[in-house]
């Protein structure tokens, strides 16, 4: 594999596991702690974007700095593709009449193309 394809597949990798870990604490939340579905998704999320933001320091992108400016700018970059797969889910659904269990696909794949390059280029250059 070329260095960029492998950086591609540690991305994928370290966005498996950030979803494993994100949906295993909003299942903690939700069943063993009691509490509601969406403080559950709160802190789960939370805690999925501190594991996405170390395993794309540490994992990813293997010459990055870990900094504050980094966290910065790695938050604003999950804003704004966040933003964009919101916008993408409302298009396919509104424009194209996609049922949202497929608009949501293309949505992911907006954001995560985009949270990509947002943060090869942005957040650990």
């Amino acid at each position: 594999m070329k260095p960029a394809s492998d950086e591609i597949l540690r991305y994928a990798t370290a966005g498996i596991i950030n979803t494993l870990v994100g949906y295993g604490v909003f299942l903690l939340a939700l069943r063993w702690v009691g509490l509601s579905p969406e403080l559950s998704n709160a802190i789960g999320y939370g805690i999925g974007l501190c594991v996405a933001f170390t395993l794309n320091c540490l994992f990813v992108f293997k010459n990055a700095q870990l900094s504050l400016g980094a966290g910065i700018r790695f938050a604003i970059g999950f804003v704004f593709a966040f933003a964009l797969n919101q916008a993408m889910l409302f298009y396919m659904m509104s424009g194209f009449k996609v049922i949202p269990e497929i608009a949501q696909i293309f949505a992911m794949a907006t954001y995560t193309l985009i949270f990509y390059l947002i943060n090869k280029y942005l957040v650990w250059n």
